[in-house]
């Protein structure tokens, strides 16, 4: 299921504007981590994902998701659900991103079974954040699989 080699882990970001992936690759490169990033642009996309991984058709999934909320195709809301029901992967933990800060939003991410929900703010620096926020959730996921 997951890596317990650090070395090895990856992170599957679901994001559909190509500013937001720059500053994702950015922050984990800033946080020195050393993920390997997967992009899948829309929300069925990230749900074939999901699939191939549970049919066995890719060995390694990812450590930990980045969820925009807001993506096309599905919602980030629906691939959440449908990681969350699968058997190998739906533990792993998942950071729902948006730049909605709607209690109500934040509060279904979490109902729904997002780890952390994290409002993109308007400068890097809050967006830095993330990183710190990555690193303490891969740390979590590594020490759970000792």
């Amino acid at each position: 299921m997951t890596s317990n080699n650090p070395e090895q882990a990856s992170l599957l970001l679901v994001e559909d504007n190509p500013g937001d992936v720059f500053l994702v690759r950015h922050v984990i490169r800033e946080e020195g981590l050393k993920l390997e990033l997967k992009v899948a642009e829309d929300g069925e996309k990230a749900i074939q994902i999901i699939d191939r991984l549970d049919d066995g058709c890719e060995t390694s999934g990812p450590e930990l998701m980045l969820l925009d909320l807001n993506i096309p195709r599905r919602t980030g809301i629906q691939v959440l659900e449908r990681l969350r029901r699968s058997a190998r992967y739906g533990k792993i933990p998942v950071v729902m991103i948006s730049s909605s800060d709607s209690p109500g939003e934040r509060q279904h991410a979490l109902d729904v079974g997002a780890t952390e929900y994290f409002h993109k703010p308007s400068n890097l620096a809050g967006f830095m954040q993330l990183g710190k926020l990555v690193r303490r959730l891969h740390e979590q996921a590594c020490n759970a699989d000792n």
